[in-house]
């Protein structure tokens, strides 16, 4: 195991967008792969285009993305008041504040737009227009948000006060398969749902 580590780091210190695009890309897929099999449509097969869907978000658009933003978060979220305090907080003090700013941000800000992207992006990769899109959010983002803030602020929180920046969004990405699983879940219920009311319709 230590062996793949250090092959890993290598290759990410070499070649880092290659490196986090093929870790997501594989990482989500398997999300998916998860889904279909712990939620089997016993109506049709093993869809592999819908892996290979949510693989191809992970690897071009998510990866990329989320790397930018937590190199962002690592270099420019502060806690803001820590100069102005009366007795300087020490490095672990310090460290603390930052982490909970950090967290902060990346659950306010990110995390109600990723969210979003995500079902966006899988409904024109289906083929759906802007209509189903909106269905699909209005039906599914809060529900969707609420969930993220009950699974990964702690998380992130640990993320970001014990690993590296650079190793970040692989332990995101291991850590969320079971969360690629559960939205690519969402995803593929609304669409049958929505699908069903389509047919059924005069």
């Amino acid at each position: 195991m230590s062996k793949i580590l250090i092959s890993y780091a290598n290759f990410l210190k070499q070649k880092p967008l290659l490196a986090n695009g093929l870790s997501s890309a594989f990482l989500f897929g398997t999300g998916d792969f998860l889904a279909q099999k712990l939620f089997p449509d016993e109506t049709s097969p093993y869809d592999y285009r819908r892996t290979v869907r949510n693989a191809i978000y992970g690897g071009i658009l998510f990866s990329p993305l989320v790397s930018k933003w937590y190199t962002w978060l690592s270099t420019s979220v502060r806690y803001p008041f820590a100069t102005f305090m009366k007795a300087k907080p020490s490095p672990a003090q310090r460290g603390i504040l930052n982490t909970i700013c950090q967290t902060a941000a990346d659950q306010l800000i990110w995390a109600p737009m990723g969210i979003p992207m995500y079902f966006v992006c899988m409904t024109f990769m289906e083929g759906k227009d802007w209509k189903e899109a909106k269905d699909k959010l209005n039906d599914k983002y809060w529900e969707t948000l609420v969930n993220n803030w009950k699974v990964w602020p702690a998380f992130q929180a640990v993320n970001f006060y014990f690993v590296r920046p650079a190793f970040r969004l692989l332990t995101v990405n291991i850590v969320s398969i079971l969360w690629n699983c559960y939205l690519s879940y969402e995803n593929y219920r609304e669409k049958k749902v929505l699908e069903q009311v389509v047919s059924v319709s005069p």
